[in-house]
């Protein structure tokens, strides 16, 4: 009955060296140069870190490809409050100062009521 649900094979090497380079990477001590740190903080390099990584566990480059597609979707456009298209609340971001002007519609809303009802009222008496 398992034969028919084909399952993935799991290879216990494979899952071993990735533990093993998730928890080394955090403790590795390598010295950089200058030059290598600024290399490494290029955008394109780490779009290929990226890709790297996500390809060793993916092992299918298409698949890779879009996953990190959407993770620069999410980080760069959704997720950045600067971005026009983030996914923030304007009211969130003046709340936290990252804006420091936010027009409220209900506040105009009700502020223009109330200049309409005091002219109507003037125009009553």
């Amino acid at each position: 009955m398992i034969d028919a649900i084909n399952l993935p094979s799991l290879d216990p090497l494979l899952i071993l060296s990735l533990v093993v380079m998730n928890i080394g990477a955090k403790f590795l001590d390598i010295k950089l140069t200058d030059f290598q740190q600024k290399l490494i903080k290029n955008h394109i390099v780490q779009s290929l870190i990226l890709f790297s990584m996500i390809y060793i566990g993916t092992r299918d480059i298409l698949k890779s490809i879009i996953i990190v597609g959407i993770i620069y979707l999410l980080i760069y456009v959704l997720l950045n409050e600067n971005h026009q298209f983030n996914i923030y609340s304007k009211k969130l971001l003046y709340n936290e100062g990252i804006i420091q002007k936010y027009n409220n519609i209900k506040d105009k809303y009700y502020l223009n009521i109330a200049k309409i009802n005091i002219e109507d009222n003037l125009k009553v008496l």
